[in-house]
């Protein structure tokens, strides 16, 4: 490798086309045209030439816009520059039409409608639901009966019985007395206490 070759790989350029000579190299890359020689690098860019001449004092102008590359022509072999010089036309017009205004977009066509599904997968049918026999409703409760309303309990029941007890005890204690007496009058008297001892209990015990 020629040390114009190892200064371009230094510059990390990627030429195209290249043409080393014995004071110089002249490189193509995708947008420059350069030329290294001893006194360092000279670029210009591929869109802008515009023309390549015979210059003064044995050179070659590669002319630009507002610039030009001179080269040596004692930097080359005559006939393999002339070569290369003609070989960097369609590099100029590739550049320059990548370079050009991008032509207008044409209108996009109006968004198609949706298309219905050539093939759906049906739902899954829908399984019968199984109706079970409705449950029995649980028995009603059967109503507890209320218990029995206690009688009011007869205030004068105690005295009744106290009473009864008397008069039973009266009764007993008049025939006991009078053993002597008419039994008939005993009998009837013994019988009326009783009975009215009976009357008495009965009314006592009464709760209603």
């Amino acid at each position: 490798m020629g040390k114009y070759e190892a200064e371009l790989a230094r510059l990390g350029e990627r030429p195209l086309a290249q043409l080393e000579g014995p004071e110089g190299l002249l490189a193509v890359t995708e947008t420059a045209l350069l030329f290294l020689s001893d006194q360092g690098v000279q670029r210009l860019e591929l869109a802008r030439i515009r023309r390549v001449t015979r210059g003064e004092g044995g050179t070659v102008l590669v002319q630009g816009d507002a610039e030009a590359l001179s080269i040596p022509l004692k930097a080359f072999p005559l006939e393999e520059l002339k070569a290369f010089l003609e070989g960097l036309k369609p590099h100029v017009a590739r550049a320059k039409k990548a370079t050009a205004a991008p032509r207008p977009e044409p209108p996009k066509p109006p968004a198609q409608e949706a298309k219905a599904p050539v093939w759906e997968e049906e739902p899954p049918a829908k399984t019968p639901s199984v109706e079970l026999a409705p449950e029995e409703p649980p028995p009603a409760p059967t109503p507890t009966p209320p218990p029995p309303a206690q009688g009011t309990r007869n205030p004068l029941a105690l005295p009744l019985r106290l009473l009864a007890l008397l008069t039973l005890a009266y009764a007993v204690g008049l025939a006991a007395t009078h053993p002597d007496a008419d039994p008939w009058v005993l009998g009837g008297v013994v019988l009326g206490g009783l009975t009215l001892a009976l009357t008495a209990w009965s009314s006592a015990t009464s709760s209603r």
